[in-house]
């Protein structure tokens, strides 16, 4: 929420305006320069960015819409006014000499303007040159001044008060800086050394309930240097220097997330009557509560917590204030220590957790349609209690809900939440929001769902802008490079034993979205987005295993050429290594997403089409995978024999026909392929595990076809033919131990 500068002047709007577009600008990863903008006006897809325009993006695309109309009715209030006032006053009076020096007035001023914004543009490029050369200095001591001069200029722009203060401090013999950044509600104190060390960052709240050291290490680790090392002079004395690695830098732009996380509730708190800090605290007990239930419900299971309940709550790890851990890949959690990772959780030891999880963190932001409720200061949480549960029947500041979406078969908690609904207050002008870590790439029909939460519109006005080729669809966005690559190989064994898999993918466009934040209106909702998430991530997942290739495109390309010589090859063809490594093309087809996986392919061991449906439950976002086989495309003959020269059937021919007729159709169980997709989480070795065992079945049936020839060759008298069980196969003969792909 920048801070407002009370412009008067249209140039002083114009400013304003041109500052709104490259914030923005920022924001989408769009360059902000000449050449960049005009290249990209020259683009009739820019793909990026027409997938991040919409609600959820990185950019509040209804506030730039506010903020631009009030600009633009502010430069005509302004020309309005001109044209009534002095420009009408000349031309109604009609006196040459009056018309003559209005003439000469507006040449003056209209030279005294293209002065200052000739001046104007020369300063900013000097500042931003002043800037980078400082950032790329090795002195302390520039770097101090850069550093303290960035952090009040990001303070200023939210509306903070800077103080800045030079003196010592009994654990540093250096001078030492002290920048002050003050709110109603928080005072943050940073103090650098004369070298540019970052010695501390405390942020002090009023009333002190909110005071959280976890914070003060957040800040800090965003302004320390991230290379790690000071080149520092053997003495520490007051003249000595500290030259910083030509690799040094700071995390400004999370250091500037945070800090407008927290000024976002201070100037809330200065705005409008209501503790808005007291409402993010009480999210936050509600989520550990909730975390406590199921934990004491699965007795201490945080992984099925993690990966089916409410997720795992955090609080202060990655923005100021409470967060949820939802989601992380399998091959992430290979090595984690559940036990360790629950007592890490317990103590609020932020540090000690290094799981890469997606993260949903809640915030707030300004709005111009909220529906928001909130708290009075003497009501603890929004989430009622087990004993309130029984006993609490209404509210004189909103109403009861109990929460039937907390609840269904495959849920941890059996019993619906019960929670509070203050009342909303249209005149506050503020929402909570969901800020996803990182954001995630999902399907527009999950988008308008998670959009809903909060009645966003603007998904159909911003549509138009993809109906045409030129736009990426969601598969094309997920694989994320090459998407002018038609195949993509796989190959999970070496020698005899190896299949190649040939990926591609159904190129019809399916609409998407990359989601940055979720604005909702209570609480309640961040599970409805943890579940919904969750089904999208577990659909990603799956896709992208497909087109993570084990082959380089020089290793692809040598094979081919081998495989297919040229008329100038001379070689001797005798001794070219042909390769004779079977291939199985297998095309991904994704109508429902992210409800549904088709992978379709010919199997090269039955000869028979294949399809593996993969349906994504919405509730535990866990994968069900069901089989469908074809038949032979090339059956056996039937085994019987002849008598006297006349063709007979008996009771045990008919026997024999019946049984090999079943064993004709190579059938898995898809509960015994449900169990391996959920352990390796890959397409690729879902389908290795099937030919596999398809190999091993025709093996065996073959097996049975010779015995059982051999056997009628050897009769006399009536024939009988004998329909031979198939052995069970081993554990290996199933698939083999399953193995994750080299990536």
């Amino acid at each position: 929420m920048p801070n407002s500068t009370n412009a008067t002047t249209v140039q002083e709007h114009l400013r304003d305006l041109h500052t709104l577009v490259e914030d923005s600008l920022k924001q989408w990863n769009l360059s902000t320069n000449t050449v960049a903008a005009t290249a990209l006006v020259g683009q009739s897809h820019p793909n990026r960015l027409s997938h991040e325009l919409h609600p959820l993006g990185p950019v509040q695309v209804g506030m730039l819409q506010r903020d631009f109309k009030e600009k633009i009715a502010a430069i005509r209030a302004i020309c309005l006014s001109f044209a009534q006032g002095p420009l009408h006053q000349s031309i109604s009076v009609g006196d040459a000499s009056s018309t003559s020096a209005f003439k000469k007035y507006s040449t003056l001023l209209r030279e005294e303007t293209l002065l200052e914004e000739a001046l104007s543009s020369v300063k900013a490029s000097m500042t931003q040159c002043q800037n980078t050369l400082r950032a790329a200095s090795q002195d302390g001591g520039i770097k101090k001044d850069h550093l303290l001069g960035s952090i009040k200029d990001m303070a200023t722009g939210l509306g903070l008060e800077c103080y800045l203060d030079t003196g010592s401090r009994p654990y540093s013999a250096l001078p030492v800086s002290i920048l002050t950044i003050g709110g109603i509600v928080i005072v943050v104190d940073i103090e650098v050394e004369s070298t540019g060390a970052i010695l501390r960052v405390k942020v002090s709240f009023f009333p002190e309930i909110h005071q959280d050291e976890r914070v003060d290490r957040l800040l800090a680790s965003n302004l320390r240097c991230k290379c790690g090392k000071l080149l520092q002079t053997e003495d520490k004395s007051a003249t000595a220097n500290l030259l910083h690695l030509p690799d040094c830098s700071r995390d400004f732009d999370a250091f500037s997330k945070n800090l407008k996380a927290l000024a976002i509730l201070d100037n809330f708190q200065k705005k409008y009557p209501v503790d808005f800090f007291h409402n993010i605290r009480a999210m936050d007990l509600d989520l550990k509560e909730l975390f406590r239930r199921e934990m004491l419900l699965t007795n201490n299971d945080i992984e099925r917590v993690f990966k089916h309940g409410h997720g795992i709550p955090m609080t202060h790890a990655v923005l100021p204030g409470p967060s949820v851990a939802y989601w992380a890949s399998k091959s992430e959690l290979l090595d984690v220590s559940w036990p360790s990772l629950a007592t890490a959780i317990e103590q609020g030891a932020n540090e000690k957790v290094k799981i890469p999880f997606h993260r949903i963190s809640i915030t707030m932001e300004e709005s111009s349609a909220s529906a928001s409720g909130y708290l009075p200061a003497d009501r603890a949480g929004f989430l009622l209690s087990e004993e309130e549960t029984q006993t609490l029947s209404g509210l004189s500041y909103g109403n009861i809900m109990n929460d039937q979406g907390s609840v269904g078969a495959s849920t941890i908690l059996q019993q619906p939440l019960r929670w509070v609904v203050p009342n909303a207050d249209s005149t506050i002008e503020a929402t909570y929001v969901a800020v996803l870590h990182p954001p995630v790439i999902v399907s527009e029909d999950l988008a308008k769902q998670l959009a809903a939460l909060s009645n966003q519109g603007g998904f159909n006005t911003t549509m138009g802008l993809n109906r045409d080729q030129g736009y990426l669809s969601l598969q094309e966005l997920l694989v994320n490079r090459a998407i002018e690559q038609t195949q993509w190989e796989i190959v999970l064994d070496q020698g005899p034993n190896a299949v190649r898999q040939l990926f591609s993918f159904d190129r019809t466009k399916c609409e998407a979205r990359l989601l940055h934040r979720i604005p909702f209106t209570h609480i309640s909702q961040v599970y409805m987005c943890t579940k919904l998430l969750r089904q999208q991530m577990a659909f990603n997942t799956l896709f992208q295993s497909c087109f993570k290739e084990t082959s380089t495109p020089e290793e692809i390309k040598k094979r081919f050429a081998a495989a297919n010589p040229g008329p100038g090859d001379d070689s001797d063809s005798s001794n070219r290594i042909v390769d004779t490594t079977p291939e199985v093309a297998i095309i991904i087809q994704t109508p429902q997403p992210p409800s549904l996986i088709l992978a379709s392919f010919i199997n090269p061991f039955t000869e028979t089409s294949m399809m593996v449906e993969i349906a994504i439950d919405p509730v535990t976002a866990s994968p069900t995978v069901r089989l469908d086989t074809g038949m032979t495309a090339h059956a056996s003959p039937m085994v019987g024999f002849h008598n006297g020269g006349d063709f007979q059937h008996t009771q045990q021919d008919q026997y024999m026909h019946q049984n090999q007729q079943q064993q004709d159709v190579f059938v898995v169980d898809n509960a015994k392929l449900t169990q391996v997709l959920l352990v390796c989480d890959s397409i690729p070795i879902l389908v290795r595990w099937i030919l596999k065992r398809s190999f091993v079945w025709m093996k065996e049936r073959h097996q049975l076809m010779g015995r059982a020839g051999s056997f009628q060759s050897g009769g006399s008298g009536h024939g009988v033919g004998i329909g031979i069980g198939r052995r069970p196969s081993s554990y290996g003969e199933d698939g083999g131990i399953l193995k994750r792909p080299r990536v």
